[in-house]
């Protein structure tokens, strides 16, 4: 009975590929905690780490660079830290995310990828309840 049930499942899930728009921007969400240890921290990040990040905004059926690396890249905190200085603790929206991804030869080159953003602001009540 079990197999059954998951060859239907299978037979009714999507088989579109998932559509990858990098320039399409995105907005994230995070929240910024301060801690004493600076051996843990970027310079620029002093005695602060990003404690929560995921994407709140973006065009819906698209996965841009925030998702992207979010879900295969697996380090969307760093890219983060890596766009923005430290804002100081709280919450906070980084917005506009953005990326351009150039493939490498597999030789020579490796694939790479660049972010930006437009910016970042205080997180509204409403962006938090989401979290």
């Amino acid at each position: 009975m079990m197999l059954g049930a998951v060859l239907i499942a299978a037979s009714e899930r999507n088989d579109e590929p998932e559509k990858f728009d990098f320039g399409s921007p995105e907005d994230v969400l995070i929240e910024v905690l301060a801690h004493d240890n600076a051996d843990q921290t970027l310079p620029h990040w002093p005695f602060h780490t990003i404690e929560t990040c995921m994407v709140i905004g973006g065009v819906d059926g698209v996965t841009g660079a925030a998702s992207y690396e979010s879900s295969y890249g697996g380090f969307l905190d760093y890219t983060v830290q890596d766009l923005i200085d430290c804002p100081g603790e709280g919450w906070w929206v980084v917005e506009g995310v953005t990326g351009d991804y150039r493939k490498g030869d597999g030789w020579t080159t490796d694939d790479d990828m660049r972010f930006d953003c437009k910016g970042f602001r205080r997180a509204t009540a409403a962006e938090i309840a989401e979290a």
